[in-house]
């Protein structure tokens, strides 16, 4: 049983499996970069979701949703020197609180294993498209949840950005 990080060792959990994972392109090297908004339209973007836990911080009422959801935007710079550079910038959506509606998105707290599938399933996809990798299948699995409401689109980032629906 995984609990749910603090900010500071779920920074740790995110940057410790992508080094494990992206390590594997050597002698190319990738960077994991938060990122507001796309780079660059000439980026590929990959779009997954996962179970994540919310606590607003005013009034400290916490919530579970079944539709974490992140965005990556990836580029090989084939010119990086001494070697070809990779990057891979993210963003990480917030849901607003529905008991004082503050107005300010929360941001999630994600669950360690939940981290390591969509970052497996976001190097896979960088392998396809750099490295030749057959296309594997997304997990989609994710921890079990029965949530007790129905996704409020009022409250959630990712649905305000277009970036709510159920396709990959």
């Amino acid at each position: 049983f995984l609990k749910l990080l603090s900010r500071r060792s779920m920074e740790a959990v995110w940057h410790g499996e992508f080094s494990k994972l992206f390590s594997q392109f050597y002698p190319h090297l990738w960077y994991l970069i938060p990122s507001p908004a796309a780079p660059s339209p000439r980026w590929y973007r990959f779009r997954d979701s996962a179970k994540v836990r919310f606590s607003c911080q005013q009034c400290g009422n916490g919530w579970t949703s079944m539709k974490g959801r992140v965005i990556f935007w990836y580029y090989l710079n084939p010119q990086g020197a001494p070697v070809p550079e990779g990057y891979l910038h993210f963003k990480l959506y917030g849901q607003q609180c529905k008991r004082c509606k503050n107005g300010r998105f929360e941001m999630a707290m994600w669950y360690p294993e939940e981290v390591i599938k969509v970052l497996g399933n976001v190097y896979n996809r960088v392998g396809q498209t750099y490295y030749g990798f057959y296309q594997p299948p997304l997990r989609q699995d994710r921890r079990p949840g029965k949530p007790r409401t129905q996704h409020n689109a009022e409250l959630c980032q990712a649905c305000k950005d277009g970036e709510c629906t159920n396709a990959h």
